[in-house]
């Protein structure tokens, strides 16, 4: 028997794009055919598109609840003006290039759903290459163990989920610190966690596909470098010291066990 959550709105799907025609039109294939589309609402920020995807944006009417095309500051900036127009008990980023991995997703969401709203609902993730292959799940590519449930303690020892599988309630959101250029999204989500008063929700569905190859891909070093500050941030400086030598340790370990294999 599967519940029925009685909120009209459940989810604001929230897409960022910027000058890539042919990644926003597998984003967009990927909401519009989703088999339940009462639930939720989707809003595009575009920022300043020169590619002809600002024609494409309009020629799809009525499907695009809330389009805003305009100059931003960033990735961030633009996910914060996103934000400020959701109107879903859940905020759910799918940038342009990530798809939602089948049609049927928001449908089954919403009903494996509990009839009491956990806070944030998490769920695996399929890795894609820039062709568009399948490259595994995050849950058995990822060296630490896939989570069975978030606190504001779980990414001490590093991400083990994509922000596109991450989907938080609206009210519990806080703007992205657009100090940090790279991993602004890791800092959004602990923020939320450690201000959680509820339960997360593990779903059992593969909810995204993250193409390999974003913004943190291309500046890898200073990604890196940004999470560490973050979490040295959420965590303190010594304890993340601790954590980073477990970090790399374990890399090792995973990498050695691939390789005898």
């Amino acid at each position: 028997m599967t519940n029925t959550v009685a909120h009209p709105l459940l989810f604001s799907i929230v897409t960022i794009h910027f000058n890539d025609l042919e990644g926003l039109r597998r984003t967009a294939d990927s909401i519009m055919g989703q088999t339940e589309r009462k639930a939720f609402e989707w809003i595009v920020i575009d920022g300043g598109s020169t590619d002809g995807s600002v024609a494409y944006l309009e020629s799809l009417g009525d499907q695009i609840d809330i389009l805003v095309s305009e100059k931003d500051a960033g990735i961030y900036d633009a996910m914060n003006k996103g934000l400020a127009l959701c109107k879903g008990v859940y905020v759910w980023f799918m940038n342009a290039g990530d798809t939602i991995h089948a049609a049927d997703v928001v449908e089954r969401l919403v009903g494996e759903l509990p009839a009491e709203l956990p806070d944030v609902i998490f769920g695996d993730t399929e890795f894609m290459d820039e062709a568009g292959e399948p490259v595994g799940l995050i849950s058995k590519l990822k060296p630490q163990p896939f989570p069975s449930r978030l606190h504001r303690g779980s990414f001490r020892y590093g991400m083990n989920i994509c922000h596109q599988s991450f989907l938080a309630k609206r009210i519990l959101s806080p703007k992205f610190d657009l100090q940090y250029r790279q991993a602004a999204d890791v800092d959004w989500i602990i923020q939320i966690l450690k201000q959680m008063q509820g339960q997360s929700f593990r779903s059992s569905l593969v909810i995204s596909n993250f193409e390999l190859g974003g913004s943190s891909a291309q500046h890898t070093q200073k990604a890196w470098k940004e999470r560490y500050l973050v979490l040295q941030r959420h965590y303190g400086w010594l304890p993340n010291l601790f954590a980073h030598g477990w970090i790399l340790f374990r890399r090792l370990l995973f990498n050695l066990k691939l390789l005898g294999k």
